[in-house]
Protein backbone atom coordinates (compact mmCIF):
# COMPACT_ATOMS: atom_id res chain seq x y z
CA UNK A 1 0.00 0.00 0.00
CA UNK A 2 1.23 3.39 -1.07
CA UNK A 3 0.10 6.63 0.96
CA UNK A 4 1.29 9.68 -1.48
CA UNK A 5 1.35 13.48 -0.13
CA UNK A 6 -1.26 16.06 -2.17
CA UNK A 7 -0.36 19.51 -2.21
CA UNK A 8 3.28 19.66 -0.91
CA UNK A 9 4.33 22.36 -3.22
CA UNK A 10 1.26 24.26 -2.51
CA UNK A 11 2.25 23.51 1.65
CA UNK A 12 5.66 24.72 1.27
CA UNK A 13 4.57 27.53 -0.35
CA UNK A 14 2.34 28.63 2.52
CA UNK A 15 4.33 27.87 5.54
CA UNK A 16 8.04 27.18 6.44
CA UNK A 17 10.19 24.24 5.21
CA UNK A 18 10.69 24.22 9.02
CA UNK A 19 6.76 23.68 9.34
CA UNK A 20 5.72 21.49 6.65
CA UNK A 21 8.88 18.97 6.87
CA UNK A 22 7.97 18.81 11.01
CA UNK A 23 4.38 18.46 9.73
CA UNK A 24 5.91 15.05 7.74
CA UNK A 25 7.95 14.09 10.11
CA UNK A 26 5.54 13.79 12.82
CA UNK A 27 2.99 11.79 10.45
CA UNK A 28 5.73 9.25 9.78
CA UNK A 29 6.36 8.79 13.12
CA UNK A 30 2.75 8.38 14.12
CA UNK A 31 2.22 5.76 11.25
CA UNK A 32 5.14 3.92 12.29
CA UNK A 33 3.79 3.67 16.07
CA UNK A 34 -0.09 2.17 14.09
CA UNK A 35 1.48 -0.24 12.03
CA UNK A 36 1.86 -2.84 15.21
CA UNK A 37 -1.85 -2.70 15.60
CA UNK A 38 -2.36 -3.48 11.98
CA UNK A 39 0.04 -6.35 11.74
CA UNK A 40 1.33 -4.37 8.76
CA UNK A 41 5.08 -3.52 8.07
CA UNK A 42 6.41 0.66 7.44
CA UNK A 43 8.72 -0.36 4.42
CA UNK A 44 10.23 2.92 3.51
CA UNK A 45 9.50 6.22 2.78
CA UNK A 46 9.21 7.52 -0.77
CA UNK A 47 9.76 11.01 -0.41
CA UNK A 48 6.97 12.43 -1.56
CA UNK A 49 5.04 9.44 0.87
CA UNK A 50 4.89 5.95 2.31
CA UNK A 51 5.27 2.15 1.48
CA UNK A 52 3.48 -0.35 3.67
CA UNK A 53 3.20 -3.83 3.85
CA UNK A 54 0.15 -5.78 5.33
CA UNK A 55 -0.41 -9.73 5.93
CA UNK A 56 -4.17 -9.01 5.20
CA UNK A 57 -6.48 -7.03 3.06
CA UNK A 58 -8.89 -5.71 5.74
CA UNK A 59 -5.77 -4.21 8.14
CA UNK A 60 -4.44 -2.57 5.19
CA UNK A 61 -7.73 -0.84 4.43
CA UNK A 62 -9.04 -0.02 8.20
CA UNK A 63 -5.13 1.28 8.36
CA UNK A 64 -5.19 3.82 5.43
CA UNK A 65 -8.40 4.98 6.99
CA UNK A 66 -6.60 5.96 10.26
CA UNK A 67 -3.82 7.60 8.15
CA UNK A 68 -6.29 9.89 6.59
CA UNK A 69 -7.67 10.34 10.02
CA UNK A 70 -3.92 11.55 11.50
CA UNK A 71 -3.58 13.57 8.30
CA UNK A 72 -7.13 15.74 9.47
CA UNK A 73 -5.48 16.03 12.54
CA UNK A 74 -2.55 17.03 12.17
CA UNK A 75 -4.09 19.61 9.27
CA UNK A 76 -6.09 20.79 12.42
CA UNK A 77 -3.88 21.38 14.45
CA UNK A 78 -1.89 23.25 12.70
CA UNK A 79 -4.45 25.00 10.99
CA UNK A 80 -2.75 23.99 7.15
CA UNK A 81 -3.77 21.59 4.46
CA UNK A 82 -2.62 18.04 4.49
CA UNK A 83 -3.65 15.23 2.67
CA UNK A 84 -2.64 11.48 1.28
CA UNK A 85 -3.84 9.63 -1.10
CA UNK A 86 -3.71 6.45 -1.00
CA UNK A 87 -3.52 2.83 -3.32
CA UNK A 88 -3.75 -0.58 -2.19
CA UNK A 89 -3.12 -3.70 -4.26
CA UNK A 90 -2.95 -7.31 -2.77
CA UNK A 91 -0.63 -9.57 -4.36
CA UNK A 92 2.92 -11.68 -4.19
CA UNK A 93 5.73 -9.57 -3.77
CA UNK A 94 9.50 -10.28 -3.95
CA UNK A 95 11.68 -8.95 -0.49
CA UNK A 96 15.29 -7.89 -0.56
CA UNK A 97 17.60 -5.12 1.44
CA UNK A 98 14.66 -4.31 3.32
CA UNK A 99 12.40 -3.41 0.15
CA UNK A 100 9.91 -5.06 -1.46
CA UNK A 101 9.57 -5.18 -5.17
CA UNK A 102 7.11 -6.80 -7.79
CA UNK A 103 4.49 -6.32 -10.16
CA UNK A 104 2.18 -5.94 -6.99
CA UNK A 105 4.25 -3.05 -6.07
CA UNK A 106 4.72 -1.29 -9.45
CA UNK A 107 0.17 -1.78 -9.78
CA UNK A 108 -0.06 -0.08 -6.54
CA UNK A 109 2.05 2.92 -7.70
CA UNK A 110 0.82 3.34 -10.45
CA UNK A 111 -2.92 3.46 -9.14
CA UNK A 112 -1.51 6.55 -7.37
CA UNK A 113 -1.90 8.58 -10.68
CA UNK A 114 -5.78 7.97 -10.98
CA UNK A 115 -6.43 8.59 -6.85
CA UNK A 116 -7.18 12.53 -5.87
CA UNK A 117 -6.39 14.15 -2.35
CA UNK A 118 -8.38 12.37 0.36
CA UNK A 119 -8.96 9.10 -1.45
CA UNK A 120 -7.87 5.65 -1.23
CA UNK A 121 -8.05 3.07 -4.04
CA UNK A 122 -8.55 -0.58 -3.94
CA UNK A 123 -8.19 -3.19 -6.35
CA UNK A 124 -10.29 -5.89 -7.11
CA UNK A 125 -7.80 -8.60 -5.64
CA UNK A 126 -7.89 -6.15 -2.38
CA UNK A 127 -11.40 -5.57 -2.67
CA UNK A 128 -12.57 -9.62 -2.39
CA UNK A 129 -10.50 -9.59 0.79
CA UNK A 130 -12.68 -6.61 2.21
CA UNK A 131 -15.54 -8.17 4.43
CA UNK A 132 -18.68 -6.03 4.45
CA UNK A 133 -17.25 -3.92 7.47
CA UNK A 134 -14.46 -2.79 5.46
CA UNK A 135 -16.45 -1.74 2.39
CA UNK A 136 -18.53 0.58 3.50
CA UNK A 137 -17.91 3.97 2.10
CA UNK A 138 -16.49 2.57 -1.25
CA UNK A 139 -18.18 2.95 -4.64
CA UNK A 140 -16.58 1.42 -7.46
CA UNK A 141 -14.32 3.18 -10.01
CA UNK A 142 -14.26 0.81 -12.94
CA UNK A 143 -11.66 -0.16 -14.97
CA UNK A 144 -8.00 1.35 -15.69
CA UNK A 145 -5.38 0.16 -17.67
CA UNK A 146 -1.50 0.91 -17.04
CA UNK A 147 1.22 1.15 -19.49
CA UNK A 148 2.97 -1.58 -18.78
CA UNK A 149 0.79 -3.94 -17.70
CA UNK A 150 -0.56 -6.60 -19.89
CA UNK A 151 -4.54 -6.23 -18.80
CA UNK A 152 -7.14 -4.23 -16.99
CA UNK A 153 -7.35 -3.46 -13.20
CA UNK A 154 -10.72 -3.21 -11.80
CA UNK A 155 -10.84 -0.04 -8.63
CA UNK A 156 -13.27 0.65 -6.32
CA UNK A 157 -12.90 3.89 -3.81
CA UNK A 158 -13.47 5.72 -0.91
CA UNK A 159 -13.50 9.66 -0.18
CA UNK A 160 -12.51 10.65 3.15
CA UNK A 161 -15.67 12.31 4.38
CA UNK A 162 -14.81 15.20 5.83
CA UNK A 163 -11.19 16.89 5.23
CA UNK A 164 -10.00 20.15 6.05
CA UNK A 165 -9.00 20.75 2.54
CA UNK A 166 -8.12 23.32 0.18
CA UNK A 167 -10.42 24.06 -2.57
CA UNK A 168 -7.93 23.48 -4.87
CA UNK A 169 -7.47 20.30 -3.72
CA UNK A 170 -10.87 19.24 -3.49
CA UNK A 171 -11.34 15.67 -5.01
CA UNK A 172 -11.59 16.13 -8.68
CA UNK A 173 -12.75 12.16 -9.95
CA UNK A 174 -15.80 11.60 -7.61
CA UNK A 175 -17.95 13.92 -10.10
CA UNK A 176 -16.74 12.43 -13.35
CA UNK A 177 -17.04 8.89 -11.39
CA UNK A 178 -20.61 9.05 -10.96
CA UNK A 179 -21.25 10.72 -14.96
CA UNK A 180 -19.12 7.50 -15.80
CA UNK A 181 -21.66 5.19 -13.74
CA UNK A 182 -24.71 6.62 -15.22
CA UNK A 183 -23.19 6.80 -18.76
CA UNK A 184 -22.26 2.96 -18.20
CA UNK A 185 -25.39 1.97 -16.37
CA UNK A 186 -27.65 3.22 -19.42
CA UNK A 187 -25.90 1.35 -22.01
CA UNK A 188 -26.75 -2.15 -23.49
CA UNK A 189 -24.21 -4.85 -22.17
CA UNK A 190 -22.95 -7.40 -24.42
CA UNK A 191 -20.43 -10.50 -23.77
CA UNK A 192 -18.69 -10.10 -26.96
CA UNK A 193 -17.17 -7.42 -29.24
CA UNK A 194 -15.98 -7.28 -32.71
CA UNK A 195 -12.98 -4.53 -33.40
CA UNK A 196 -12.18 -3.96 -37.21
CA UNK A 197 -9.29 -2.22 -37.98
CA UNK A 198 -8.65 -0.62 -40.72
CA UNK A 199 -5.03 0.39 -41.56
CA UNK A 200 -2.66 1.36 -44.37
CA UNK A 201 -0.95 -1.08 -43.49
CA UNK A 202 -3.13 -3.94 -41.97
CA UNK A 203 -6.53 -4.77 -41.83
CA UNK A 204 -7.77 -7.01 -39.03
CA UNK A 205 -10.83 -8.05 -36.54
CA UNK A 206 -10.34 -8.80 -33.34
CA UNK A 207 -13.05 -10.63 -31.00
CA UNK A 208 -13.19 -9.82 -27.50
CA UNK A 209 -14.90 -11.37 -25.10
CA UNK A 210 -15.81 -10.29 -21.44
CA UNK A 211 -12.86 -9.76 -19.16
CA UNK A 212 -10.12 -9.93 -22.17
CA UNK A 213 -7.60 -7.34 -23.30
CA UNK A 214 -6.09 -6.69 -26.05
CA UNK A 215 -3.19 -3.45 -26.73
CA UNK A 216 -2.77 -2.32 -30.17
CA UNK A 217 0.95 -0.77 -30.76
CA UNK A 218 3.99 -0.72 -32.51
CA UNK A 219 5.75 -2.97 -29.09
CA UNK A 220 5.57 -6.84 -30.40
CA UNK A 221 4.42 -7.73 -27.10
CA UNK A 222 1.02 -5.90 -28.32
CA UNK A 223 -1.52 -8.29 -29.64
CA UNK A 224 -1.87 -6.40 -32.33
CA UNK A 225 1.02 -5.18 -34.00
CA UNK A 226 1.18 -1.98 -36.37
CA UNK A 227 4.42 -0.75 -37.68
CA UNK A 228 3.26 2.26 -38.02
CA UNK A 229 5.47 5.30 -36.55
CA UNK A 230 2.73 7.04 -35.33
CA UNK A 231 1.76 4.80 -33.19
CA UNK A 232 3.56 4.35 -29.58
CA UNK A 233 5.06 0.73 -28.62
CA UNK A 234 2.07 0.87 -26.17
CA UNK A 235 -0.49 3.11 -27.43
CA UNK A 236 -4.00 2.29 -26.91
CA UNK A 237 -6.16 -1.38 -25.31
CA UNK A 238 -9.45 -2.19 -25.12
CA UNK A 239 -11.03 -4.23 -22.86
CA UNK A 240 -14.93 -5.99 -21.72
CA UNK A 241 -16.08 -5.26 -18.61
CA UNK A 242 -19.30 -6.40 -17.24
CA UNK A 243 -20.52 -6.09 -20.60
CA UNK A 244 -19.00 -2.79 -21.35
CA UNK A 245 -16.19 -1.78 -23.85
CA UNK A 246 -13.63 0.06 -22.65
CA UNK A 247 -10.93 2.00 -24.69
CA UNK A 248 -7.55 2.85 -23.06
CA UNK A 249 -5.29 5.69 -24.23
CA UNK A 250 -1.96 4.09 -22.93
CA UNK A 251 0.09 7.56 -22.11
CA UNK A 252 0.58 7.37 -26.07
CA UNK A 253 2.01 10.20 -28.08
CA UNK A 254 -0.35 11.17 -31.00
CA UNK A 255 -3.23 9.87 -29.39
CA UNK A 256 -6.97 8.41 -29.53
CA UNK A 257 -9.79 9.96 -30.56
CA UNK A 258 -13.30 8.96 -30.12
CA UNK A 259 -16.67 11.19 -30.94
CA UNK A 260 -14.28 14.04 -31.95
CA UNK A 261 -12.54 14.04 -28.52
CA UNK A 262 -9.07 12.72 -27.85
CA UNK A 263 -9.30 9.90 -25.02
CA UNK A 264 -8.06 11.38 -21.35
CA UNK A 265 -7.11 7.43 -19.84
CA UNK A 266 -10.47 5.61 -21.23
CA UNK A 267 -14.02 6.12 -21.99
CA UNK A 268 -16.78 3.87 -22.72
CA UNK A 269 -17.52 2.96 -25.83
CA UNK A 270 -20.48 2.04 -27.77
CA UNK A 271 -21.37 -0.95 -30.55
CA UNK A 272 -21.65 0.81 -33.94
CA UNK A 273 -18.77 3.05 -33.46
CA UNK A 274 -15.88 3.84 -34.27
CA UNK A 275 -12.60 5.00 -32.08
CA UNK A 276 -9.93 6.90 -34.40
CA UNK A 277 -5.90 6.07 -34.73
CA UNK A 278 -3.47 8.85 -35.96
CA UNK A 279 -3.52 6.80 -39.06
CA UNK A 280 -6.91 4.36 -39.45
CA UNK A 281 -9.60 3.44 -37.00
CA UNK A 282 -10.75 0.88 -35.17
CA UNK A 283 -14.62 0.35 -35.76
CA UNK A 284 -16.83 -1.24 -32.77
CA UNK A 285 -19.30 -4.18 -33.51
CA UNK A 286 -21.00 -6.92 -32.27
CA UNK A 287 -19.82 -10.85 -34.29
Amino acid sequence: MFAERVGSVKMHAKVSDSVAADLVQRLDRRVRDAMPGFQGRFIKSTGDGLLLGFEEAPAAVRCAGEIHRLCDELARGGKQDFLVRIAAHTGEVLHGDGDIHGNTVNLAARILSVAVAGETSVTAETWAGLGAGERQGFVPHGPEMFKGFARFCFLHKKPNPDPLMDPTLRPGSLGDEETVRHLTDAMPKHARYALVLEHPQLNKTVLLSEGETHVFGRAPECGTVIADRMLSGTHAAFAVVEGILWCFDLESSNGVTYRGRRVRRRTPVEKNSMVELPAGSIQVKLP
